[in-house]
């Protein structure tokens, strides 16, 4: 793979005629080292419609992973039952599923990916401990705040999210609004950013002002 990459790499870099890393330099690579920053990350993706007044809400926004799961949603055979764990992980999704499903079974799912047969999606496995329908309701929340400008009070069924990662309400807004310029290598709280550095053999990475950083505590 990584000569693969490099070969990519050198064509493209004749064709724009520059140099530099390719990847990081056209797509801003970032490595998401916790829980805190795949889920700012999810929600900076899904919520860029919005962001750019493109869209007004999640169930808008075009070529969007939260669009197609809604769209899902109101599909279902059966809408009112109350986990979508396992309908997640079927391949009865007709728009979303050839992404992952969004919850994971932390007690009962092995360490690593959980390929699938179909080779429709990389892994039939969750990548946040949020269930689908606790995250499309954060995510309108959150856009509803990016909107006006103003962080509201988050609904009490919705907190418990934020305080896990250790947020509160304008901390969060403020990682999704801002994530993908303050973050350039690396994601993470500045506990994982510092370990992320003694790996990688720095003394720090650059992540000025780092909103998964600043907590009401």
């Amino acid at each position: 793979m990584r000569c693969v990459a490099e070969n990519i790499a050198r064509r493209a870099n004749r064709e724009d005629e520059c140099t530099g890393r390719f990847w990081e330099g056209r797509f801003k690579l970032q490595i998401l080292l916790d829980e805190a920053s795949l889920l700012a990350c999810a929600a900076y993706v899904d919520l860029n419609p919005i962001r750019a007044a493109i869209a007004e809400t999640p169930e808008t926004s075009e070529y969007t992973g939260a669009k197609d799961r809604i769209d899902d949603l109101g599909e279902r055979e059966d809408p009112t039952r109350p986990s979508t764990h396992a309908w997640e992980r079927s391949r009865r999704r007709r728009k979303s599923g050839w992404m992952s499903p969004i919850e994971i079974d932390e007690q009962r799912d092995a360490v690593g990916p959980c390929l699938e047969d179909s080779g429709r999606r990389a892994s039939s496995k969750g990548f946040l401990a949020v269930s689908l329908t606790r995250y499309l309701e954060l995510l309108d929340w959150t856009g509803r705040q990016l909107q006006q400008d103003k962080v509201g009070k988050i609904p009490g069924h919705l907190a418990p999210i934020l305080s896990r990662i250790g947020l509160d309400p304008p901390g969060w807004c403020d990682v999704v609004r801002k994530f993908g310029r303050v973050f350039k290598r690396a994601a993470g709280t500045p506990e994982s950013l510092a370990q992320e550095a003694i790996r990688c053999g720095q003394g720090w990475l650059c992540t000025r002002e780092n909103p998964l950083g600043l907590s009401s505590d």
